[in-house]
């Protein structure tokens, strides 16, 4: 059923919180089209909640909310989230089509709780596509086995946490489409899975500013994480001021001897022939990197524009830390883990190094520190960054990584650790 609120409402109404309406509910038996009619005359502050079920519908959002009251289209509460399912449906972005299953074109709209798959074209199809949106949100989804899992292009600020993003690519544009493809102003993704890239990467952007707080990022095809330059025709991209990036707390691994590019990693600079440069720092802190196999290199700096500040992180699997593929403008590191044969880059201080960083079970990927491990309490808390806009910030302690359990950061004086402690990662 769908019932979509009164256009009018007594005056008494208007002016007591007690009569809001409530969301306006869609459930699987609703006629086809009923979403896409909803979603045509969505205001500021409303609700759009969808029951468990499969939907074989695609649609473009340009509706419009305000960061006070921005439009949310959510999954009802509880499990299973609704399907979305575009397999066979019309996303070619021609003829008024959508070029994946949700394309948001308008400002402050979230989306939550939905899972959406089967967005298919040929090589550019999206479970999410954002398309000159203005501080989209998508939380607490699964997205899967589409072309493209996120392709961004925000002009804001686009927010995805809490989501699971995975097996999206396509083997007709193998090494061009993954999981994450973002353009832009900024974006922010923070609590995700992101995995299994089958024939691409699990996080490309060619966005102005990124942040990658706190994720699971493993087992793509092409690389796991790509921040690089946009084309020189961009006026807004890399080539600005302050188009840094911000990793924290994330466990990143890859799995051994990919079928794709065997040593790319973390990948921060040029790569377009009309390159705009990327004129910015990349910030790691307290991330754990696993490399599957020593032909890995787990960070290339490929801009003279581009900058590296690496701290309290673990690399392990391979001796191969850093390549300058063009000479990077400045290099800084300290208190990081790697293997006793690891080469050191210049610009590194205090680094550990040792046989075993103190996992619980490396071959299991449970990365959590075994007490006394000689990554706990071996880090240093200066972790300062610049964001987009060029305003500095420091990560709190309690912030630097994701607490085992039992474990509480954030004592005056305490050292933190040296990588992620993240939480078994399965």
């Amino acid at each position: 059923m769908i019932s979509i609120r009164p256009l009018l409402l007594p005056t008494l109404c208007l002016l007591a919180a007690s009569c809001a309406p409530g969301p306006i509910r869609i459930d699987a038996a609703a006629p086809a089209g009923a979403l896409r009619e909803a979603v045509a005359h969505l205001k500021p502050g409303d609700v759009v909640e969808i029951a468990p079920g499969t939907y074989r519908e695609v649609l473009k959002i340009k509706a419009n909310g305000t960061a006070a009251a921005p439009i949310v289209i959510r999954g009802a509460p509880g499990k299973p989230r609704p399907v979305f399912d575009a397999t066979g449906l019309d996303v070619s972005g021609k003829g008024g089509a959508p070029r994946g299953v949700f394309q948001i074109e308008g400002a402050h709209i979230v989306l939550e709780h939905l899972e959406l798959t089967g967005a298919r074209n040929g090589g550019s199809a999206d479970g999410v596509r954002l398309l000159g949106s203005t501080n989209a949100t998508i939380r607490d989804c699964k997205i899967h086995h589409c072309d493209v899992g996120v392709f961004g292009d925000d002009k804001q600020t686009a927010t995805i946490e809490n989501c699971d993003v995975g097996f999206n690519s396509t083997e007709e544009w193998r090494g061009y489409a993954h999981n994450f493809y973002m353009h832009g102003n900024r974006v922010v993704v923070r609590n995700c899975f992101i995995h299994d890239s089958p024939f691409g990467q699990n996080f490309k952007s060619r966005a102005h500013y990124n942040e990658l707080w706190h994720n699971l990022i493993v087992d793509s095809d092409e690389g796991e994480v790509g921040p690089v330059d946009e084309h020189a025709r961009v006026k807004d991209g890399t080539n600005l001021a302050n188009s840094n990036v911000l990793m924290v707390g994330n466990v990143i691994v890859s799995k051994p001897k990919r079928g794709g590019n065997e040593s790319k990693f973390v990948l921060f600079g040029s790569e377009l022939k009309d390159s705009a440069g990327h004129n910015g720092r990349l910030y790691m802190f307290n991330n754990t990197l696993i490399a599957g196999s020593p032909e890995i290199i787990f960070i290339q700096l490929a801009d003279p524009g581009a900058s590296l500040v690496a701290r309290n992180n673990i690399f392990l699997g391979s001796s191969q830390i850093l390549k300058e593929t063009k000479p990077a403008k400045s290099v800084a590191g300290s208190h990081n883990w790697m293997p006793v044969d690891a080469m050191v880059p210049a610009g590194f201080t205090d680094t550990v190094t040792g046989a075993d960083p103190g996992f619980i079970d490396a071959a299991g990927r449970d990365f959590r520190l075994k007490p006394g491990a000689p990554c706990a309490a071996a880090g240093t808390p200066a972790l300062e960054y610049v964001d987009g806009d060029g305003a500095r910030h420091t990560v709190p302690l309690e912030k630097c990584c994701q607490p085992m359990f039992g474990v509480k950061l954030g004592r005056s004086g305490e050292r933190p650790p040296i990588g992620a402690l993240r939480v078994k990662a399965e």
